[in-house]
């Protein structure tokens, strides 16, 4: 059974989410941000459900320092919280939550997103623990001498494509982030796109992801290896989902 750690200084909504979710869950109930961390500190839940307005340590440091924990920095979150407002909710998201549920909640929503949140988080780790050894074996096989040029300070640079992770645009300049380093590039992200592989995948108008090193996918964020977080477009996000478990199975059948 998955555990869910609920967080909240609000006994009522506490006792509301173990109504809503008991049947299915485990629901770990906590009244304050410090008893969070203190339970995190030797457990693990499978989802948290985290407040924002509570006394002495808000739901938003509560998350920065569960994101500062070994073995928590994937661990699915959806904040709670009776301030409705677009400004709130985005920078919930901003922040990396895979979700945003206002009070006061109907138990039928809550259970319904943490059953998809934990689905979608599953199917992540699917990737990322299933696949990735052989995946990585496959795509370097195939791809050892597919290289990408690009110029930097006036000169000619030759990467491996294998060993970039992400490629993001700032105002003018693309920054591709491999293994090992950060360059920052005059190119734009439509001129990069023709000279990658099967292996990479547009996801908007700023990133291009190399599905060998995604991590986990939780609801519209994928998580690369190295920690960082690409938010999916809302409009799409189902479609790039499959796209990128579809490129993950046809690199495992090459």
């Amino acid at each position: 059974m998955d555990t869910i750690l609920a967080i909240d200084d609000e006994i009522q909504n506490l006792e509301m989410v173990e109504y809503a979710l008991g049947d299915e869950y485990e629901v770990i109930p906590v009244r304050s941000g410090k008893a969070a961390i203190s339970y995190l500190k030797n457990n693990t839940p499978d989802l948290i459900l985290l407040d924002i307005m509570m006394p002495e340590m808000d739901g938003m440091e509560v998350y920065r320092q569960i994101r500062e924990m070994d073995g928590k920095e994937h661990t699915p979150i959806i904040f709670l919280t009776s301030v409705n407002d677009t400004e709130t909710e985005g920078n919930c998201f901003d922040m990396g939550a895979v979700d945003f549920i206002s009070k006061p909640f109907e138990p039928k929503i809550v259970l319904k997103r943490v059953t998809r949140t934990l689905e979608l988080s599953r199917r992540g780790r699917g990737i990322n623990q299933a696949n990735t050894v052989e995946l990585s074996r496959k795509m370097q096989k195939n791809a050892t001498e597919k290289t990408l040029s690009v110029i930097v300070n006036g000169m000619n640079v030759q990467l491996y494509q294998k060993d970039i992770y992400y490629i993001e645009v700032f105002g003018n300049t693309s920054i591709i982030r491999t293994t090992n380093r950060e360059l920052a590039v005059r190119q734009t992200l439509d001129h990069i796109q023709e000279s990658l592989d099967e292996s990479f995948l547009r996801t908007g108008r700023s990133f291009i992801l190399n599905v060998q090193y995604v991590s986990e996918i939780a609801d519209d964020i994928v998580i690369m290896k190295n920690g960082k977080q690409i938010k999916l477009p809302r409009r799409n996000k189902k479609e790039l989902i499959q796209e990128i478990l579809n490129k993950t199975h046809s690199m495992l059948v090459l």
